[in-house]
């Protein structure tokens, strides 16, 4: 898929191939370069530490580039940040699936790490995709909702998960550098070094089966343990500890991500050190209670995704790294899009029931189809596609593209983190059967529990406020009276998850949308973004609208923005 940028230069690529790692101790990249690392073997220590050292010797302005499977780039990400920043984890999609065991979900990406020597923001090129057309209806794949005057002309901005483009981890990564090239294409970077570490081979690996088990796993027999359905508002540890080992066949666990969120009775800013030892100590008791064989899913940013990992893998086995690409609030010049969900078993992994059980649950089967990449979601082209027959499903990988954060108001309650059903659904269908138990420690609202309800599982749901956990059992009381608690509500929530303020819902006189235009055509006569003075001097309509109809003056010169930088 090609890309925009805002500069037509490209760094200049080098290529040397590293059979031996101890080669590496020449590597020294001057200020000019951006390194990046190819790895497809398994790590050994060697290596591991022969990186290090060259990421110790990058110069202030310097930029590390690691392209590795995720565990793998989990294990040396956590050697490199004593010597470098992390920036950016990128999903990036491969060419084909890799089926790696019958117990596991079909690999479809590696991950590419970006990491700079200098402290702030990450430098880098404007960079846009360009927007896909569906092929049923030929309109744009995304439904912008009658907004798309609003965006730039040629594409999105492009964000940590890169679908548009694949590679081929083992043989061709042509696609991946040069993107690079571009994004990278400014002062004072000049070339782009690619290490080739592939036929790199040094002692033991030390990635998936390397890690010492610290937790003795439970070999005996167990008898089936009858789980009664119930949300307990309680700390979650507490509400934990009174739990039985071996008695839950899927644990859920959508934490706060420690990112200043403004959750009622949490505290989402905690200091790093004790946010992850209060972490390592629930995931212990999600392992105690989980039967052997069967998954526990940890949903988080990758960068913390990756210190989950690195403790998990220290006693229970790898499953998968799934790439959930929901795109939250629109920021940065590199979209944040990229939320990983990490699953580990308990000892060897049952078969997954979703994908192993040919009597399984015709129902839920479309759950795990993905739909296919350039497909839209407008209802009137999938009626059009069911008609027709169109095959636009396939089966799914680790990369979770067609599921989307929940947008529009009449969709959410008063909680500021709500996952969308269909997240729930997929995870439940590939995890588990009917009437198995799972159990979600930070239940929130009650997405997990109510969906366990609705399929037919046993559920616990752990919620420390009572005002979130009043508000679940309302709505589980709503599905016992045969209602719907995803459906859509009059009511606007009064909580919100991002900065921008809500304005009251108000009749309009003219459409937001003709306001921007005519904004933009002022632009156009001006020459440059209009100021309220402006508009109120060359508009039609008058000034009220733009200030009742709007939360900022930004929003407002939305459409303007995009046709000047366009140009």
């Amino acid at each position: 898929m090609a890309h925009w940028s805002e500069t037509s230069a490209r760094l200049r690529l080098r290529t040397i191939r590293i059979p031996k790692a101890t080669q590496l101790e020449k590597i020294s990249p001057d200020s000019s370069t951006v390194t990046l690392l190819w790895l497809s073997q398994k790590l050994t220590p060697t290596i591991i530490a022969e990186l290090t050292q060259v990421a110790s010797r990058l110069k202030r302005s310097g930029v590390l580039c690691v392209l590795a499977s995720p565990l793998d780039a989990a294990i040396l990400s956590k050697s490199l940040q004593k010597f470098v920043d992390l920036k950016l984890w990128i999903a990036v999609k491969t060419v084909s699936p890799r089926t790696v065991a019958a117990n596991m979900i079909p690999n479809r990406h590696v991950s590419l790490l970006i990491l700079t020597r200098y402290k702030g923001s990450l430098r880098h090129v404007l960079t846009r995709v360009k927007y896909t057309s569906c092929p049923a209806c030929h309109k744009t794949t995304k439904d912008y909702g009658g907004k798309k005057h609003m965006y730039h002309s040629y594409g999105t901005l492009i964000s940590d998960v890169w679908t548009d483009i694949e590679c081929a981890p083992e043989t061709d990564i042509r696609y991946v550098t040069r993107r690079l090239q571009t994004l990278f294409a400014l002062s004072p970077y000049k070339k782009l070094l690619l290490i080739d570490l592939r036929q790199c081979k040094d002692q033991a690996d030390v990635s998936s089966n390397g890690f010492k088990r610290q937790i003795a796993q439970s070999k005996k027999t167990l008898k089936p343990t009858a789980i009664r359905s119930r949300l307990i508002n309680a700390d979650c540890m507490t509400a934990l500890e009174s739990l039985r080992s071996d008695s839950i066949d899927f644990c859920f666990a959508d934490l706060p991500y420690n990112l200043r969120k403004k959750y009622y009775r949490y505290n989402d800013a905690l200091g790093e050190q004790e946010y992850f030892a209060w972490c390592n100590e629930w995931l212990s008791q999600l392992h105690r209670v989980l039967k052997p064989g069967r998954t526990l899913a940890v949903l988080n940013v990758p960068q913390w995704s990756a210190k989950h990992l690195m403790f998990l893998s220290s006693f229970m086995d790898f499953q998968a790294w799934i790439v959930w690409d929901a795109l939250g609030f629109p920021c940065r010049k590199i979209m944040p899009a990229h939320y990983a969900i990490v699953c580990f078993s308990k000892g060897r992994a049952c078969l997954l029931p979703g994908l192993s059980s040919p009597n399984g649950n015709v129902s839920e089967r479309e759950y795990l189809l993905h739909r296919g990449q350039y497909y839209c979601t407008r209802p009137s082209c999938v009626r059009t596609r069911r008609a027709r027959g169109v095959v636009d499903r396939a089966d799914i990988s680790d990369i979770w593209s067609d599921i989307h954060r929940l947008t529009h108001n009449s969709q959410r309650v008063n909680h500021p983190c709500q996952l969308p059903p269909l997240l729930m659904r997929r995870l439940f269908s590939l995890f588990t059967k009917q009437d198995e138990a799972i159990l979600d420690c930070f239940n929130g609202a009650g997405t997990s529990t109510l969906v366990a309800q609705q399929m037919g599982r046993r559920f616990i749901g752990i919620e420390i406020s009572r005002r979130y956990h009043n508000l679940a059992l309302q709505r589980h009381r709503l599905i016992s009276a045969g209602g719907d608690p995803f459906g859509k509500r009059d009511a606007i929530p009064i909580v919100k998850n991002s900065r921008v303020i809500r304005l009251m819902k108000q009749p309009y006189k003219v459409s937001k949308k003709d306001l921007q235009l005519e904004v933009k055509r002022i632009a156009d006569e001006l020459k440059r973004l209009p100021q309220p003075e402006d508009v109120k001097l060359h508009s039609k309509f008058p000034m009220k609208y733009f200030n009742d109809y709007f939360t900022s003056w930004s929003e407002v010169c939305a459409a303007a923005r995009m046709t000047l930088d366009s140009r």
